[in-house]
């Protein structure tokens, strides 16, 4: 009976240290555990059918293809295998494997019966099939729109003439083109793009000599349109000025020649500063940094004109659900077209350049020239971009950050802490019979009143959980395993003992 309770006390301690995982770790921050969900829920709909064709990326643009809206026309998942065979797959989970230019012909008669020539196609492609082997696009059927699959949206692909001949694009907004190099730079750029801008964490500054030397921790909101603020800061104290807003977005406007960041006061020459001690700056105390490129850098002031170039863009509640890529898209829509590049920088940081479409690849220093028409200008209150520069954190680096439950402590340390603290939980016996010897438990006769002995009750046992079962947890818990198998091994011999006295037979 006493070795079913203490296996049943053992059960009980497990429940309350997955309880204890359970709830503190989401309760503080979810996005590890949901991103851990959401794999899992892909990977159960992928698989069965992964199975069947044995091409995940495959699978995942069919099941993108049956998610399109009604209307969206006829639709092909497509693959390009590494023997040069092309597998096409419909809406109805059809597939159809290509290895001749004759098959490539019946490919879409025979997945699609009821299209008619001159119907409306799309050919959505894998991410493996669009950088893999790029040449192999030109046997796919001229009458269809292609499309790539990354994540769970899809982005037509477009073909520009340039200087140095036709290069592919990826549209993934109606005026942002995304350069197709390097499928890491590609999935990362998306990742930037799709990443929602929070209306508290923008941070609109103006370089004003004479202005603030620091800045506040949140944006100053205006009470009558609540809306944040411009911020007036001193360029020569803007490098740390950048410490109080760690974490947050950063525009800045300037034209940058030779390392100087060029710009001009509400009254005054033009001034600059240092763009490398900047950027420094901003990598050090974990800033996103946006540089608006203007031939005439003159300071915005008065208002938030980022915000409302954004609204003015159309966007639906462009306030709160504003992306980098909106962003950028309502800023090329005055031009024409951007073109977006990627490039990765050192200590987990990326460089997001947003150039218009004509101008010489990853160089927009001292970027000047007629570029936006004057009804931009005067939305922009009177700044005239000619293309955008982000120096931000890398996916990695932000997916670090967002696991985190207490801002500054690196994640792996506290997941280290809440497992530790998971393991003394399960040998909840073995470390309090530990801490007792530190710290003995209270004595009522110690105390004069009721209420100085509970407080002290409750600071023992909160020094017990929150310091010294995630120090003694690991230990602790392999002790309380080893003596639970010495318990359940000295009943199973006790047991066996007591079933060989009763067989002896009895002597008189």
């Amino acid at each position: 009976m006493r070795g079913s309770l203490t296996i049943g006390h053992q059960w009980m301690r497990i429940g309350c240290a997955a309880l204890l995982l359970a709830f503190a770790v989401p309760a503080a921050q979810a996005n590890w555990l949901s991103r851990i969900s959401r794999i899992g829920a892909e990977v159960g709909e992928v698989a069965p059918k992964a199975g069947r064709i044995g091409i995940v990326e495959l699978e995942r643009a069919a099941a993108h293809i049956k998610s399109l809206p009604p209307g969206s026309g006829a639709a092909l998942a497509a693959h390009a295998t590494p023997e040069g065979h092309w597998k096409f797959v419909n809406r109805d989970g059809d597939v159809f494997t290509a290895g001749t230019p004759e098959e490539l012909q019946r490919a879409i008669p025979t997945l699609l019966p009821n299209t008619t020539p001159g119907s409306k196609l799309g050919i959505y492609l894998s991410e493996d099939t669009l950088f893999g082997d790029r040449a192999l696009l030109k046997d796919l059927p001229s009458a269809g729109t292609l499309y790539v699959v990354a994540g769970k949206e899809s982005y037509p692909l477009i073909t520009r003439t340039m200087s140095g001949g036709e290069a592919m694009y990826a549209a993934v907004r109606p005026n942002l083109l995304v350069e197709l190099r390097d499928r890491a730079l590609f999935d990362e750029a998306l990742s930037q793009l799709e990443r929602p801008l929070s209306r508290s964490s923008i941070r609109t500054l103006a370089l004003e000599p004479g202005g603030a030397p620091t800045l506040s921790s949140y944006p100053r909101i205006d009470p009558d349109t609540r809306v944040a603020l411009v911020d007036s800061v001193d360029p020569a104290t803007l490098p740390v000025a950048l410490s109080s807003v760690k974490g947050q977005t950063v525009l800045v406007t300037g034209r940058v020649e030779n390392n100087l960041l060029y710009f001009y006061p509400s009254s005054g020459a033009e001034q600059s500063i240092k763009l490398s001690d900047l950027m420094t700056a901003a990598a050090d105390y974990d800033v996103n940094l946006v540089l608006l490129h203007a031939a005439t850098p003159r300071q915005p002031g008065g208002r938030n004109w980022l915000w409302q170039r954004i609204s003015v863009g159309g966007l639906d509640d462009a306030l709160k659900r504003a992306t980098l890529g909106d962003f950028l898209d309502a800023l090329g829509k005055a031009q024409g077209e951007f073109r977006v590049s990627v490039g990765r920088e050192d200590s987990g940081r990326v460089s997001i350049r947003a150039v218009p479409l004509n101008a010489q690849s990853g160089n927009i220093t001292g970027m000047v020239g007629d570029l936006w028409t004057n009804t931009m200008s005067n939305i922009t209150g009177n700044v005239v971009t000619t293309a955008v520069e982000v120096h931000a954190r890398d996916e990695d680096r932000q997916r670090e950050l967002d696991t985190r439950i207490v801002p500054g402590v690196p994640a792996w340390m506290q997941i280290l802490y809440l497992m530790c603290l998971g393991a003394g939980v399960l040998g909840w016996p073995v470390a309090s019979a530990w801490f007792a010897r530190i710290w003995p438990p209270e004595q009522r006769s110690e105390y004069g009143n009721a209420f100085g002995y509970r407080a002290a009750q409750v600071m023992r046992l909160a020094a017990f959980i929150l310091l010294f079962l995630p120090i003694v947890g690991l230990p602790a818990f392999i002790a309380s395993g080893i003596l639970q198998f010495w318990n359940l091994a000295t009943q199973l011999v006790r047991a066996l003992r007591r079933l060989f006295v009763r067989a002896e037979p009895r002597t008189g």
